[in-house]
């Protein structure tokens, strides 16, 4: 599991990030998804305007980045907050004891729901939860995604999401992290096992609201790529590589993990997970 922090006094050390920076004020331009097909442009003088418009529009937009497309044939994975056979700690997320609990098949706040739940402890401890889910050596794509709602955002340092794999006594862990503590999306660089920062900001959402997740990665030249992150459809462009971690293990092993991260106060609250779903090929 990615070390995080060690509990601090009096502020939240960061042994495994890099030196804190001020957060960019600006977010990063969000990566445009396809138009859809035009309409037929060869009626009136005006349509025709039109498509010479949007011909020209189009070879300005060229070099901005698509989403990268699932491949045919991926394979999908879903409701895996609802699937038996999840493990969990605290003390080995890199934080103090704190009590920590998993609620499956709750029709809160919609059907099928699961709600993880992190409770009050040592300062800046974690909970986390993680599920094996097959061993497929040839797969080196994947996306992950979730709907999850926070009833009380303020009580939360972050929450942690990850897909990994192991490969050759390799582990490609693509932990992704919204600090809303530090007000930054961070990606995971196994080798230095450090937090790397990215230029995405990351916001508390409203409390009692749905937020819609999704991050695709792709295990390429031997290294773990960060791929996009998008929230509630609003796509980020990360392309971020890192070295994996040596460890011995299964080759083909993959699996996905989730964490909640306390404060200093060590606030209690919960999230709940619906959908959670991993696309792989």
């Amino acid at each position: 599991m990615d070390l995080r922090r060690t509990p601090p006094d009096p502020e939240p050390p960061k042994p495994v990030e890099e030196p804190p920076e001020r957060p960019q004020t600006e977010p990063p331009a969000p990566v445009r998804e396809p138009d859809p097909t035009p309409p037929d442009y060869l009626g009136s003088r005006v349509q025709k305007v039109t498509f010479l418009f949007l011909v020209c529009f189009g070879v300005f937009l060229q070099d901005i980045p698509a989403q990268d497309a699932v491949a045919p044939g991926a394979t999908t994975i879903t409701n895996i907050e609802q699937l038996p056979g999840w493990q969990s700690c605290d003390t080995c997320s890199g934080g103090g004891k704190v009590p920590y609990s998993m609620a499956q098949g709750l029709d809160y706040p919609v059907l099928l729901t699961t709600r993880f739940s992190i409770g009050h402890g040592v300062p800046w401890s974690h909970a986390l939860w993680w599920k094996r889910l097959g061993n497929n050596s040839n797969i080196s794509h994947f996306e992950i995604s979730l709907d999850e709602y926070i009833e009380d955002p303020d009580s939360s340092w972050g929450i942690e999401y990850n897909v990994n794999q192991l490969l050759d006594n390799q582990w490609f862990k693509f932990s992704t992290q919204c600090s809303f503590g530090d007000g930054i999306w961070q990606v995971w660089d196994s080798a230095h096992k450090r937090w790397a920062r990215t230029n995405v900001p990351c916001l508390r959402p409203a409390p009692s609201t749905h937020t819609h997740l999704m991050m695709a990665y792709e295990r390429v030249n031997g290294r773990a790529h960060f791929l996009t992150i998008t929230i509630d459809k609003q796509v980020y462009r990360i392309d971020r590589s890192f070295d994996p971690q040596p460890i011995a293990g299964r080759s083909g092993d993959f699996g996905v993990h989730f964490q909640l991260n306390g404060n200093k106060q060590s606030n209690p609250y919960s999230v709940w997970v619906h959908d959670f779903r991993l696309t792989y090929w």
